[in-house]
């Protein structure tokens, strides 16, 4: 009789700083067509169990170590789309409103190990002072912490991540960014110009397994039109699904490729591959068995952070504040508004409201349900307006 048992192959897990718990239960993951055949074939089982997706594969345990029947090769890859199934999730992210076009794409091909975790999204850009940044963007000091920009700086400024009124320390976490957002194509389309060109000259790299970037080139080609024309229709179907960079007459923009998206809503895509480099991708080791311990990738969202707005139904003068010191608002006032952005969260903060010689505790959180937005000195932030009936 043949020893049968399933052996762990990845593990990717879902989090979020809104949460208390951290865990996000906000999406369903499922794999792509292509995918389900792939782990058929190889006699995979990939289950979503709360905020984790689970993959385990068929192996003999006769063998040791155990090796799966159907061995994984390389550069065997697993797709899987992440849809969205709660609608205020925007509210309480730290990310843009969803675009029409637009996904999330996360890799283990990013390579991007943190504070003992694997990250699937791309790594958070290293601060730098030539750069314009905006209340909400991410940086990173170079040596592992994230810092959020709550305050506009532009390059001359001084405004460095020792500036507290520009920056707020977050963690020693990789996060989800806007530099993780592809433009979605279908592999035929019809590709529109800013203004009529009398020809085009198109360029598509791939991913290239030996530098471990997007540099392979896999499809060149030159087009003169009889007359300028404001569109033309690009054929890329000869391509497999997957990221490539595109540039059109000089124009580069990052694209996924993969006509399944056509018919669904999807938020992001995550790509699982087998490879021998980088380490992160190493499902597989030199004996053919999975390795020990599986792969445990991490998927990091941020919480929005907003100016808290406490608006006081008697419209009197009164003072808010936290506890534990960590933010400040403009007291004392009627309508009372936090000094610098404060991160949303299902756990509750511990703030005061002192009014006529009383003090009131715990008062109510901004949530996520009402968002507006308030301009402070140049800078424009999203708003949390809290109703006190004091």
């Amino acid at each position: 009789m043949i020893d049968i048992n399933f052996g762990s192959l990845f593990t990717v897990e879902l989090l979020h700083s809104y949460y208390k718990d951290q865990l996000c239960p906000d999406f369903n993951i499922l794999p792509s067509n292509q995918t389900v055949k792939t782990l058929g074939g190889h006699q995979i089982i990939a289950r979503q169990y709360s905020n984790q997706l689970i993959t385990g594969v068929n192996c003999n345990g006769k063998i040791n170590p155990p090796k799966p029947f159907t061995a994984i090769e390389t550069g065997a890859q697993f797709t899987f789309f992440m849809q969205l199934n709660n609608p205020l999730f925007f509210n309480y992210t730290n990310l843009s409103s969803a675009t029409p076009g637009k996904i999330y794409y996360f890799t283990n091909r990013n390579n991007n190990v943190s504070n003992g975790k694997i990250f699937l999204s791309s790594k958070i850009a290293v601060y730098n002072a030539a750069n314009t940044y905006a209340p909400g963007d991410l940086v990173s000091n170079g040596t592992g912490i994230t810092y959020r920009a709550i305050g506009s700086s532009k390059p001359g400024n001084t405004f460095n991540l020792t500036n507290a009124n520009h920056w707020m320390v977050v963690d020693k976490n990789q996060y989800l960014t806007e530099a993780d957002a592809l433009k979605w194509m279908p592999s035929i389309s019809a590709y529109q110009f800013a203004s009529p060109q009398a020809s085009v000259n198109i360029s598509v790299l791939g991913y290239d397994n030996i530098a471990t970037t997007y540099t392979q080139s896999v499809f060149s080609k030159t087009i003169a039109f009889a007359n300028p024309v404001s569109s033309f229709p690009l054929d890329l179907s000869f391509l497999q699904s997957g990221k490539y960079s595109l540039t059109v007459n000089g124009i580069q923009q990052w694209i996924y490729i993969n006509d399944e998206l056509s018919a669904s809503k999807t938020f992001a895509v995550i790509d699982i591959f087998n490879d021998a480099s980088p380490v992160s991708c190493n499902l597989i080791d030199g004996s053919g068995a999975p390795i020990n311990p599986a792969p445990h990738y991490s998927i990091y969202f941020l919480n929005r952070a907003t100016i808290w707005k406490y608006i006081l139904a008697s419209k009197q003068s009164g003072n808010i504040n936290d506890t534990a010191n960590l933010y400040h608002f403009a007291n004392p006032a009627s309508v009372i508004t936090s000094l610098t952005p404060i991160p949303l969260s299902n756990k509750a903060l511990n703030l005061k409201l002192t009014l006529n010689n009383h003090d009131y505790s715990p008062i109510a959180c901004a949530d996520p349900q009402r968002l507006v937005t308030i301009t402070k000195g140049t800078d424009t932030y999203p708003c949390s307006e809290i109703f006190l009936n004091f």
